[in-house]
């Protein structure tokens, strides 16, 4: 039986401000949030490919880069942490060897340009390249590590790469969002949302990942995509 103690999800619930009633779409909550569109077409497919073969199998345990993290000052995850979400994992039927998607740390120019226009402060970039049979689990973020005094600062963003393929999808609360383009950026309640992505598909998606702390020039950046 899952305790409040032991589980990861049970305890992102307890700051959330979710619903969590299956019969429910508030449109709040239930949604993603449509940012914009960015030119992607600098990036070549060569540049995708090769991003796709480098990146490597991960689970919840190996999803983190420890030297990232203390280069932009973010503490690594307890291992408390780490068995609190083992522990879901168990429950659920996944395993702790759960294999989640791909990822890459090594962003290639083209792309590290992109993530550059959005001037956010302990900025954090990966590639998720997740293949099809990989599935990332229904959960919560826990981004409070960025910004600790004020965690509504922190902001996430999701740049597709790839335009989608039928048995892509990504799921916000109780909304499924599909039929994205390359170049479709996103974003959600990271604190308050569960969410969930899979491919059961015939094609991977690589998506681009930007964490950081919300700036006045990021601010800026995000009202011209809006605009755009």
């Amino acid at each position: 039986m899952k305790t409040d103690k032991l589980s990861s999800w049970e305890e992102t619930k307890k700051r959330s401000t979710y619903h969590f009633d299956p019969s429910l779409i508030d449109p709040y909550y239930d949604t993603v949030d449509r940012v914009g569109q960015i030119d992607v077409s600098g990036i070549t497919q060569a540049e995708l490919d090769t991003a796709a073969e480098e990146s490597y199998q991960a689970t919840w345990r190996t999803r983190g880069n420890t030297l990232k993290h203390t280069l932009i000052g973010i503490k690594s995850r307890p291992e408390e942490e780490l068995q609190s979400e083992d522990y879901d994992l168990v429950q659920t039927g996944y395993g702790t060897d759960h294999i989640i998607s791909n990822i890459n740390w090594h962003i290639p120019k083209s792309v590290q340009a992109i993530a550059d226009q959005f001037k956010l402060d302990r900025q954090m970039t990966r590639l998720h390249v997740q293949h099809p049979g990989q599935v990332w689990n229904l959960h919560m973020d826990k981004l409070e590590k960025w910004n600790q005094d004020d965690p509504s600062l922190v902001e996430r963003y999701m740049i597709q790469l790839t335009d989608w393929k039928p048995g892509q999808w990504m799921g916000y609360g109780n909304y499924t969002f599909e039929h994205w383009k390359a170049g479709d950026v996103t974003s959600f309640k990271w604190r308050d949302i569960p969410h969930s992505t899979a491919n059961a598909g015939h094609h991977p998606r690589i998506t681009l990942q930007v964490t950081g702390v919300r700036t006045e020039k990021s601010k800026d950046f995000q009202k011209k995509l809006r605009r755009e």
